[in-house]
């Protein structure tokens, strides 16, 4: 999950944030600034934890500015210090493992390249809390009729957790529904293309099937506090349409439960709330948030966003297909069959009329054949094969059927892998 004004849609949005246990947080919009964003999470999971730092952005931007060459580093009441180190992706990652303890402050500490230094609040670990269960459901009423809805229960009577935020990360199968061993290799090509020869080689790779995996990117809150218990029942993390192409094969989904403090739970929220209801802010208030990170010298005008959050963690992970929510099978996403058409000189595509899966004529180029269809086929083959990423499916001289990325290598999906994951169970 990002910290990032990529939540705020559609304006840029900087707040004020004043937490007291008791009143209202007050809000006051800022002009824009070049302002440090502070992301970190200090865990109870035996691990190298993580800070990130960044610098706020237009929306607009392509990318965000990382906050680079920083010193950081953690301090705790028992009197140790640990040191970060900033790793290739602009994250700041500790040179040692390890993990929040129960009963023992936390500050973390930020000196900027500039020399400009920031101070957490101290902060403690939060109760322990477990996920129950974690299923899928098929919802039948609601806004959400007839879509698949992930819920969640914690049963927490027996501890003091009461504010939690959700993290979750997805992976789904993908099979391609067209295949082959073999692949298209374009040699001796002179004049741009004009003039090639194609060789039938065994593919090199997995390309039929992968996993493609991707995660949460909103902020997923609830709390207890106003029920008359300390369960979350039937919680709805996920919601998934039923013709996604997500449940198609197999889909797994790891859900994180952050156990947050009250000022935590109510950071989050103000800023989820305020970016779901965007009548509350216009492009003549430009903003900026203020969390529990401040900067050391309280007269300097630099401001910082963020939180520096100590949570307890727990994870669970579920596996299930689509016959597994009595539903059909998802519909590929691409339409990638064809259709044999009544072979026309004149036609772009002589033999079908689908352009995700082509079957061209290598030699239609006016040798001595009909007149050459416009295009010419001998130029699209090269175009498909060459430009285009089209993968071969079968055929010999001349007549080739070749297939877009999208219905042949599955490499070519955004965030896949052909590298079945260690977690995955089929």
């Amino acid at each position: 999950m990002k910290i990032s004004f990529k939540y705020f849609s559609p304006f840029l949005f900087v707040f004020f944030l004043c937490f007291n246990c008791t009143e209202e947080i007050a809000l006051e919009t800022e002009a824009f600034e070049d302002v440090l964003v502070v992301e970190a999470t200090l865990t109870n999971e035996l691990k190298h934890q993580e800070v990130k730092l960044s610098k706020t952005y237009f929306l607009e931007g392509n990318s965000e500015t990382i906050e680079n060459n920083a010193i950081v580093s953690i301090v705790n009441t028992l009197g140790e210090t640990y040191n970060f180190s900033q790793n290739g992706e602009g994250i700041y990652v500790s040179n040692s493992t390890f993990e929040a303890v129960p009963n023992t402050n936390y500050k973390l500490i930020i000196k900027t390249s500039d020399g400009k230094e920031y101070n957490s609040l101290e902060t403690q670990l939060t109760p322990l809390s477990q996920i129950d269960e974690l299923y899928p459901e098929l919802t039948q009423e609601g806004p959400n009729a007839n879509k698949i809805q992930v819920f969640l229960n914690s049963n927490n009577e027996t501890t003091n957790a009461q504010y939690f935020r959700y993290e979750y990360i997805e992976t789904h199968k993908i099979i391609m529904p067209y295949y082959s061993e073999f692949d298209a290799e374009l040699i001796n090509i002179v004049n741009g293309g004009q003039e090639f020869d194609i060789v039938v080689v065994p593919q090199t790779e997995n390309k039929q099937t992968c996993y493609i995996t991707n995660a949460s990117t909103n902020i997923i809150q609830t709390s207890t506090n106003d029920l008359n218990n300390n369960i979350i029942n039937k919680f709805a993390i996920r919601t998934i349409d039923q013709d996604d192409a997500l449940l198609r094969e197999r889909y797994s989904i790891k859900v994180k439960q952050y156990v947050q403090n009250f000022e935590a739970y109510q950071y989050y929220k103000i800023i989820n709330d305020l970016s779901a209801d965007e009548s509350l802010l216009s492009e003549s208030q430009p903003g900026f948030v203020v969390g529990n990170v401040k900067p050391v010298d309280a007269s300097s005008s630099k401001r910082v966003i963020g939180y520096f959050d100590v949570s307890s963690v727990s994870s669970r992970r579920i596996f299930f297909n689509f016959n597994d929510v009595n539903i059909s099978q998802p519909p590929y996403p691409y339409n990638c069959e064809y259709e044999t058409n009544t072979f026309n000189p004149t036609s772009p595509y002589p033999f079908n009329n689908n352009e995700n899966h082509l079957i061209l004529d290598y030699t239609l180029a006016g040798e001595g054949g009909p007149p050459p269809p416009i295009p010419n086929q001998r130029g699209l083959l090269y175009n498909y094969l060459a430009n285009k990423n089209y993968q071969y499916l079968e055929g010999d001289f001349p007549i080739y059927t070749i297939l877009s990325p999208a219905c042949s290598d599955c490499t070519s999906f955004s965030s896949s892998s052909n590298i079945q994951p260690d977690f995955w169970e089929d």
